[in-house]
């Protein structure tokens, strides 16, 4: 499975940012994470309007390590319900593309 994916979440917590960091990166699951800070969200839990300052992960890597990266998020999120999502790559550019292929774990 060559095709590159994003995997985007959100993390409120600057701890749990940082070990979803580096357990992608150390497990060689991911090629690179790009971070958005101050993020002000506005969503609906539990019948009430909530707000919270969070953080962007956009997670860059190829399908066949998506469960694995799945996985990794929902063992070290704190959320009840973390946002876990894979945005499709229509196109890359032939470099990067094998530039992340060549960084993460063949599984």
């Amino acid at each position: 499975m060559n095709k590159l994916i994003i995997i985007k979440t959100t993390v409120k917590s600057k701890i749990t940012k940082n070990n979803i960091i580096n357990e992608l990166i150390k497990n060689d699951y991911v090629a690179c994470i790009n971070v958005i800070e101050n993020v002000s969200s506005h969503f609906k839990w539990k019948g009430k309007v909530e707000k919270e300052k969070e953080y962007i992960l956009f997670v860059k890597t190829m399908k066949r390590n998506e469960e694995l990266v799945y996985e990794s998020i929902r063992i070290i999120h704190d959320y009840e319900i973390p946002e876990i999502i894979t945005l499709s790559v229509i196109n890359a550019e032939n470099n990067y593309l094998n530039w992340v292929n060549e960084s993460v774990i063949n599984k």
